[in-house]
């Protein structure tokens, strides 16, 4: 996420072939995950090691990218750090950030974690703790807060706030557990959530929004100047199926919103 304030767009990926599209339509923030496997869904790691190569390949276009890494609760530490090698970096990066107080520039990976069933726990900022800490910089980590998280046993908002704050994760999510057909608005209404992306830019954390918005939304979303707002399920062909195929023209229409909202502003 940059430090922008005006807002842009991220488009979630599932295949390395949508990711190439994604590029050539120069989507901002091109982020890959498997929808099939709920909002966070984990891609398998074959997938996420193609990503990355194409991401900060030589000759590949750059951009803001990043992967889905599920839910906190199911993260295990050892079986799991081949993503956090794969997505982050961690010799390269550990080497650029060395003796410097810079964070990570556009071609290095960000890891997306939720927070689905961490209230059922005690330890769950112990443990997140120790992920952040096999990071090469925290600013390589998004945490997810969810509008619905009542429905999921998630944080609610200033604990999320308040864990990334310590941690110095610099980057938040604000998106929806359940995809059942609602969407972000129907869990914060626009003054709330307009609240919320204040309360992050006070804390001095670049935000994005994202959970199942329309296509019709996004201009009026992005006047509320989030960092970034996340789409799939509207760029898809099917827009009530997230998991299927990316229809390129729904994506320029989707940059074109944001842009249109950017272009109010100015």
């Amino acid at each position: 996420m940059s430090n922008s304030t005006a807002c842009q767009l991220l488009v979630s990926a599932n295949t390395l072939e949508e990711c190439i599209l994604l590029q050539d339509l120069s989507v901002p923030w091109i982020d890959l995950k498997e929808p099939r496997h709920g909002p966070l869904g984990r891609p398998e790691l074959p997938l996420v090691k193609q990503f990355a190569n194409r991401m900060t390949s030589a000759s590949s276009i750059k951009a803001h990218w990043s992967i889905a890494g599920g839910e906190l609760p199911d993260w295990k530490p050892q079986a799991d750090q081949a993503y956090i090698e794969a997505v982050c970096l961690r010799e390269t990066a550990r080497e650029t950030y060395r003796g410097t107080d810079r964070g990570p520039n556009r071609t290095e990976g960000h890891i997306k974690w939720g927070l689905a069933q961490a209230e059922r726990t005690s330890d769950w900022q112990v443990k997140l703790a120790k992920l952040v800490e096999q990071i090469p910089s925290p600013g390589q980590v998004i945490l997810v807060h969810y509008a619905d998280y009542a429905r999921v046993e998630a944080p609610e908002w200033k604990k999320v706030l308040s864990i990334a704050a310590e941690l110095k994760i610099d980057k938040i999510l604000i998106d929806t557990a359940i995809k059942d057909g609602s969407k972000l608005t129907d869990w914060l209404e626009i003054p709330a959530l307009e609240q919320r992306i204040q309360d992050a830019k006070r804390w001095n954390f670049q935000i994005a929004i994202a959970g199942s918005i329309p296509l019709d939304q996004l201009a009026k979303l992005s006047r509320l100047e989030p960092n970034w707002i996340g789409v799939r399920g509207a760029v898809c062909r099917n827009p009530k199926d997230r998991t299927s195929t990316i229809d390129p023209a729904l994506v320029e229409l989707a940059l074109a919103q944001v842009g249109l909202s950017r272009a109010e502003v100015g």
